[in-house]
């Protein structure tokens, strides 16, 4: 009995190292967790995906930047040094024989499971800006942090538009904030902190809006200024650059992704992951203070003009009536939120494509999950891999098992259907290496 060649039963996956724990971002958390490990005396391998490749940083990935940053960020051997003055930790991780590899990001993790039964053991896929590799582990940390909340407020699509976590990276991390006068919106330690920072930095601060409030942000190329109700009357301050430090939500992409329980839990900013064997999640991807955007969110999307997804140009009124985007031309019936009853993310995505952009909807994402859980809790949006865009040539340069290359692209082995439907199909079809065989294609 022969086997089918499309199953991964059987096949290799070439690994670039395996280590007894990987962790995963190093921010505090991950250094910690990465010299704890190296003191018991493990192989350990720190990745953290800061310097990130610009093109990300345009695509507010993964946080929110807001086009506030010079063109220092273009330099990546300067970055690296930036981030290693600013975390003086990872000189004490390489120290301890920790392996630490920055500009990685992390697209991928595998563990075996009823549907991955054929994986060898857990696995981590990486990536640079040049190629992507897997690497095995026994036991992997998750300390990739928390970003930032976005609030659909009007004018929150222009240039200049930064969360706290971007500006912090900006400011801190990078050393190429790239504005002069910012106004802050939110209050607690979040906007405290972006306040303190600025003026420890000498930038200006126009505006302290710490309550929600109505309120526009003004420019017409990119940010000029701010607006705000205040006592009945409206006020204004000029300024490049808002920074929304209303509220941060842990980053919970990839312990979703290794199969991490997610619960929802104000208290600790939201959907939080819980710790699995062989997958410990620390530091603010386990939970932040407690949730904050309400009264914002509430105010912002109360009007249908408000924009919610920036990349696909979905409106909080399209979302209510769960209509398809404009610029595809399509009239279809409006059914409405309430009308299909309980609804998740994923089910809107598919729907109205709020989501679907190239932010992987960090930027709508809270914003979405508010609207769908206007009368109760609705679940988190599932995630995918890949967890970073990845340009095809970096994907293409991940090793794989001859024989896994040669049939990965038969969708359950059906060799023809990549043949235009106007084509015969041969009578014995062979799928290999990308293309029918010469022998069937001719026939």
């Amino acid at each position: 009995m022969s086997s089918d060649p499309t199953s991964l039963a059987g096949k290799e996956f070439p690994l670039r190292g395996r280590f007894a724990t990987v962790v995963v971002g190093a921010g505090e958390a991950g250094i910690t967790a990465a010299l704890a490990a190296a003191e018991a005396g493990q192989s350990v391998l720190l990745v953290d995906e800061h310097p990130l490749d610009p093109g990300l940083m345009g695509m507010d990935i993964p946080w929110l930047f807001g086009g506030r940053l010079d063109a220092a960020v273009q330099n990546q051997a300067r970055m690296e040094e930036r981030i290693v003055a600013a975390r003086p930790g990872l000189e004490a991780a390489m120290s301890a024989g920790v392996e630490v590899a920055l500009g990685t990001s992390a697209w991928g993790g595998f563990l075996r499971s009823a549907s991955s039964r054929a994986l060898a053991g857990p696995m981590l896929g990486l990536a640079d800006r040049r190629s992507a590799w897997l690497v095995g582990f026994e036991r992997i940390v998750v300390a990739t942090g928390a970003r930032d909340v976005v609030v659909p407020l009007p004018g929150w699509t222009l240039p200049g538009v930064m969360g706290a976590r971007g500006f912090d990276a900006a400011l801190r991390l990078y050393g190429a904030f790239a504005g002069q006068r910012i106004a802050v919106l939110g209050g607690g330690v979040l906007a405290a902190g972006v306040a303190a920072a600025a003026r420890a930095a000498g930038i200006g601060i126009a505006a302290e809006i710490c309550a929600a409030a109505p309120l526009r942000i003004e420019g017409a190329v990119e940010v000029e200024g701010i607006a705000w109700q205040e006592g009945g009357a409206w006020r204004q301050a000029a300024c490049d650059t808002v920074v929304m430090a209303i509220d941060t939500v842990p980053n919970l992409e990839l312990p979703d992704l290794l199969g991490c329980p997610i619960r929802w839990d104000p208290a600790r900013g939201g959907f939080v992951p819980e710790a699995m064997p062989g997958v410990q999640v620390v530091g603010d991807a386990a939970g932040t203070a407690p949730m904050a955007r309400a009264g914002w969110m509430a105010a912002a999307l109360a009007e249908p003009h408000a924009v919610v997804c920036a990349c696909e140009e979905v409106l909080a009124g399209d979302l209510r009536a769960l209509r398809p985007p404009r610029y595809l031309g399509a009239e279809g019936p409006e059914a409405g939120l309430a009308a299909l009853g309980p609804l998740n993310q994923d089910q809107v995505k598919r729907l109205t494509r709020a989501g679907m952009g190239a932010c992987q909807g960090r930027r709508c994402r809270d914003a979405v999950h508010a609207l769908v859980s206007a009368e109760r809790v609705a679940p988190h949006a599932s995630h995918r891999a890949p967890l970073r865009p990845l340009p095809l040539s970096v994907l293409a340069a991940l090793e794989e098992d001859p024989a896994l290359r040669a049939n990965w692209t038969g969708w359950f082995g059906i060799a023809a259907q990549w043949l235009p439907h106007w084509e015969p199909v041969p009578e014995h079809p062979e799928f290999i290496g990308g293309r029918l065989t010469a022998e069937d294609a001719g026939k």
